[in-house]
């Protein structure tokens, strides 16, 4: 199945880990932005995947990120929000981070509030189930209380990096 897929122009996860481009970078870890509300995060983290060379066109993925937004917010509680695209300016897949110094209210029909904010993005022709591969396996890590309290009190960008690599995705 493996060459048919491949033939077809689907980006398998095996085929990211041989990229030398990393889901997870330093590039896209952001460590206590002032930044206070959902736009401006979004906005902030595909323009820096775009300098980067993650995204072709970050005013294309934000449109994508927010519109997955309003069919549901993406905080899932603990001070955490997951919001995520799938679009065809996504050059290679990518988890950013962002961490800010003041909680804020991630959507204003809802009283959740965020300070880690991981934004996923995907290529249009990744896997079928990449994202939500990601999203689980971040999901699963972030339950971990200990995990959660070294992202709100790390103030080293390369120990971030080291704790989110150890992310298996």
């Amino acid at each position: 199945m493996t060459c048919c897929t491949e033939n077809l122009g689907v980006i398998r996860v095996e085929k990211v880990q041989e990229s030398g481009k990393g889901v997870i970078t330093p590039d896209l870890i952001l460590l206590d932005s002032k930044l206070d509300n959902q736009d401006d995060v979004i906005q902030h983290i595909v323009e820096t995947a775009e300098f980067v060379g993650y995204v072709e066109d970050s005013d294309h993925l934000y449109e994508a990120v927010k519109k997955r937004e309003a069919v549901i917010p993406t905080a899932i509680g603990y001070d955490i929000a997951i919001p995520h695209g799938k679009n065809e300016t996504v050059l290679h897949p990518f988890i950013a981070f962002v961490r800010v110094t003041d909680a804020f209210q991630w959507t204003p029909e809802k009283e959740e509030m965020v300070r880690l904010i991981f934004l996923i993005g995907v290529p249009q022709n990744s896997e079928g189930k990449m994202h939500l591969k990601f999203i689980s396996q971040l999901s699963k890590k972030l339950l971990d209380d200990e995990f959660r309290a070294k992202l709100l009190s790390e103030t080293d960008k390369n120990k971030i990096y080291e704790q989110l690599s150890s992310i298996e995705i």
